[in-house]
C-alpha cells in the first residue's frame, strides 16, 4: 500500500485548517491496492469556494496512515480548482464542473488548467484499474439546509447512494451541461455527488467524512471494524436529514446568467418547501415565481453560478418499489 500526504511535515488531524489548501498539487492522497479490486476516486473543491471537501479527503488519507488501514481498493483524492481554492471563489475565469462536456468549456486559463491536471491523474487512475470504478465527486451549497446525493439514475449509483441516510436527488445532474458527474457516467462509471451542507458550516466537513467512509463501506473497499465511528457516521448524515423524502426528483432548473442580476429572495434553503407562483426570487425582468409546488434545491446566495434554483418532487414509494420490480424483469426504460 502506498500513501501519498499533501507534504512531509504535515501532521495527522481530523480537522485540516484552512492553511492545508495551500496546495501545490492536485493529489491529495493515493493508494495502490490491486487493481482487480474497485478503484474509487474521490474529489474536493471542483468549485473554489468549497473547501469542505478538500479537508475530509485529507482527513481520510491521514488515518488510513496513521493507523495503518489497508483498503482492499486503489483510492485516490484530488482537490479540483487549486487556484480558485486559495481565493475562494467558485472559479477563476470559467466554471470548471462546466468544462467535462467537450470542446468550448474549456476557455478559462487558469480553470482549463486545473481541468487537466485532474484529468491527467483521472486517467492514470483510470488505465491501471482493471476492476470497477467509482467517483465521488464532494459539493456544498451557498444556502443551509440538509446534505443529500446526486446521482443519475442507474442501479450501481442508487445502490451506493443509498448507503447515505440522506435525500436522493434524481434528474439534477442530467439538467446541467459538463459536469464531472456526467463525464464519468457516460464512460460506464458508477458516479455520484454528494452536497455535505453551506461551504463555511463546520459541519459540512464531517458530512463529507461520513459519507467517504460509507462510501468506501459500500463498495467493499473496507470492512466495517475499519471505519471507526461507523454508527456516527450513520447518526450524523440521518440527524442532518430527519424528516426529508428519501427519493426527490427534479423538475425544473433556473438558469441564470451574469447579467440576469439574480437575487434569490432570502430565508430559503435546500428542501424548503415552495408554492406555485410564489415569488422566490428575482432579476432584471422582475420578480421570479415558483412554476410548480415542490421542494426548493440548492437556491443561489452567491454572485457566481449558472443556477439559480431547482424544483424538485417527491418520489412515492410506491413508485420506487414498481421500478424496481420492472428492473428484476430487464425492463430498464
Amino acid at each position: 500500500m502506498t500513501v501519498l500526504r499533501p507534504g512531509p511535515d504535515s501532521e495527522p488531524t481530523e480537522d485540516p485548517g484552512p492553511d492545508l489548501l495551500d496546495l501545490d498539487d492536485h493529489l491529495l492522497g493515493r493508494v495502490e491496492g490491486d487493481p482487480s479490486a474497485v478503484t474509487v476516486i474521490m474529489v474536493g473543491g471542483l468549485h473554489g469556494n468549497e473547501p469542505a471537501g478538500v479537508r475530509a479527503i485529507l482527513s481520510v488519507f491521514e488515518r488510513l496512515e496513521r493507523e495503518r488501514l489497508a483498503p482492499r481498493a486503489s483510492l485516490y483524492g484530488l482537490a479540483g480548482n487549486l487556484p480558485a481554492l486559495r481565493s475562494g471563489t467558485r472559479f477563476v475565469e470559467s466554471d470548471l464542473n462546466r468544462m467535462w462536456g467537450g470542446a468550448g468549456r474549456d476557455d478559462g486559463a487558469a480553470d482549463g488548467r486545473s481541468r487537466r491536471a485532474l484529468e491527467g491523474h483521472m486517467e492514470a487512475a483510470l488505465s491501471r484499474a482493471r476492476g470497477p470504478v467509482v467517483l465521488l465527486d464532494l459539493h456544498s451549497t451557498s444556502s443551509g439546509g440538509a446534505p443529500f446525493s446526486i446521482v443519475a439514475n442507474t442501479p450501481e449509483n442508487r445502490r451506493l447512494a443509498r448507503s447515505f441516510p440522506v435525500p436522493l436527488v434524481l434528474g439534477l445532474e442530467e439538467s446541467v451541461e459538463g459536469t464531472l458527474l456526467t463525464f464519468f457516467g457516460r464512460r460506464g462509471h458508477a458516479a455520484i455527488g454528494f452536497e455535505g451542507g453551506a461551504h463555511d458550516d463546520p459541519l459540512t466537513v464531517e458530512h463529507h467524512t461520513a459519507a467517504i467512509w460509507l462510501t468506501l463501506l459500500a463498495c467493499g473497499a473496507l470492512w466495517p471494524e475499519a471505519i471507526g465511528d461507523l454508527a456516527g457516521h450513520r447518526r450524523r448524515l440521518r440527524h442532518a436529514a430527519r424528516g426529508l423524502p428519501p427519493v426527490v426528483e427534479v423538475s425544473h432548473r433556473h438558469p441564470v446568467r451574469p447579467d440576469d442580476r439574480f437575487r434569490m429572495a432570502p430565508g430559503y434553503a435546500n428542501f424548503g418547501p415552495v408554492s406555485r407562483g410564489e415569488v422566490i426570487a428575482h432579476d432584471a425582468a422582475g420578480a421570479i415565481a415558483s412554476p410548480a409546488d415542490g421542494l426548493l434545491l440548492l437556491p443561489l446566495y452567491q454572485g457566481e453560478g449558472e443556477d439559480g434554483f431547482f424544483i424538485g418532487r417527491s418520489v412515492p414509494r410506491a413508485f420506487l418499489l414498481a421500478e424496481r420490480v420492472l428492473r428484476w424483469f430487464g425492463s430498464e426504460r
